[in-house]
């Protein structure tokens, strides 16, 4: 690897490190996994070709894309294990949760429960619409820095987000209607 490439991206490291950090915090919940992912994706990054580095228009949107990616992934991999588990020896799946805000104890409580839940419900969508409504709702791009991000059109991003909403509110909607409950142990 040429020693341009790699201050480069050291200067990515610096100027979006806590970007990328805060966005897999938003979406695992926990510190510990979100500096693995942040480290992941920058390692990621010594592997790429000096010609993927031009074709980068946009690094903050890229790197977001990328937490985002890894995030969903990470996610999506502790619910297949968590299930495992449960089949096992009839554990609980457990996502950490943290809130900055401390309100009452039972609005904490079923904050904490509604996060789970969603969290969950991602999961259960596919990969693009998952993206898709984090980058909206999450890190709260607009329909064209999407498009742009996933190679849509911004008409795309409008047609997914709905039919996101949809799958997310029938599942939330199935989910407090039989009880589940997506409880933690990280």
């Amino acid at each position: 690897m040429k020693k341009k490439q790699k201050q480069h991206i050291a200067k990515l490291a610096n100027q979006y490190g806590r970007q990328v950090f805060a966005t897999a915090y938003r979406i695992v919940g926990d510190s510990h996994h979100a500096e693995d992912i942040t480290q992941d994706i920058y390692m990621k990054l010594f592997k790429k070709t000096p010609k993927a580095f031009d074709k980068v228009n946009n690094w903050a949107a890229y790197l977001t894309t990328m937490a985002t990616s890894a995030s969903l992934d990470l996610l999506r991999k502790k619910h297949r294990l968590s299930e495992q588990s449960l089949a096992d020896d009839g554990a609980e799946n457990n996502l950490s949760i943290h809130s900055n805000s401390a309100p009452t104890p039972e609005k904490q409580f079923s904050l904490t429960q509604d996060i789970q839940q969603l969290r969950h419900a991602l999961t259960k969508v596919t990969e693009q619409e998952a993206k898709v409504f984090v980058l909206r709702f999450v890190e709260e791009l607009s329909y064209d820095d999407i498009a742009q991000h996933l190679a849509l059109t911004s008409g795309n991003v409008g047609i997914i987000l709905n039919r996101t909403r949809q799958k997310l509110a029938r599942l939330l909607s199935h989910s407090q209607n039989t009880g589940e409950k997506h409880e933690a142990h990280s």
